[in-house]
């Protein structure tokens, strides 16, 4: 990791460089905030994907189910069971049995897209890959600055990031990492930015070119 650390921070300090001293500007890469691999935390048929790549997803919407007919079938024993003798052993049943149910019901953690569907329903997942979701608003901004800037870029501080074409304009952001240990064969240290994205406008993946303001 180091070693691949020190190439690109070594690429990155050549092509900034070659840059105009007067422009202020230094090369940058746009990245998603966070990115999620779905997984089945029990084995089972999967019944249903109710998504597929490039789509928009909620916090707590149903993205993929688990077959759960065996569940659902002791479930409707134990609350029979609950209802006739409305023993406490029928309840325990009752809710272990909802609890089964929930775990083969997978939710998105997260307000994103849909980066990759790996699976089909009818597959037997046996904790294999079943989505990758990318949390894309904000959006993470890396930058390996010169060791010069060491101290003058700070927590807080305000830059404009302006994405490579066909995206027009600049966009705001803020420094919220700061690396506290220099790469000394490239001369550099890391800089992580925020960049609002809100109506998912700027994609993921995107070079740029970042901006601090003074």
């Amino acid at each position: 990791m180091r070693g691949l650390y020190c190439a690109v921070g070594f690429v990155l300090a050549l092509t900034m460089s070659a840059m105009p001293a007067s422009a202020g500007d230094l090369t940058c890469l746009i990245q998603p905030y966070q990115t999620i691999t779905m997984t089945s935390p029990v084995a089972g048929v999967l019944e249903s994907i109710t998504v597929d790549r490039g789509d928009v997803v909620k916090e707590g919407q149903v993205l993929a189910t688990l077959d759960t007919s065996v569940e659902r079938a002791t479930g409707a024993v134990a609350h029979a069971h609950a209802e006739l003798s409305n023993r406490r052993l029928a309840d325990l049943e009752l809710n272990r049995t909802t609890a089964e149910i929930a775990l083969r019901t997978m939710k998105s953690p997260i307000n994103g897209v849909v980066v990759e569907r790996y699976m089909h329903p009818g597959e037997f997942p046996k904790q294999e890959r079943i989505l990758k979701l990318a949390q894309i608003d904000p959006l993470r901004v890396e930058v390996y600055a010169p060791v010069g800037l060491l101290g003058k870029v700070t927590v807080g501080m305000s830059a404009m990031v302006k994405p490579e074409e066909p995206i027009k304009g600049e966009f705001p952001a803020k420094v919220t990492v700061v690396d506290k240990v220099v790469d000394a064969a490239s001369g550099t240290f890391g800089v992580r930015l925020e960049l609002p994205n809100p109506d998912f406008k700027l994609p993921a993946g995107l070079k740029c070119t970042v901006r601090f303001n003074k």
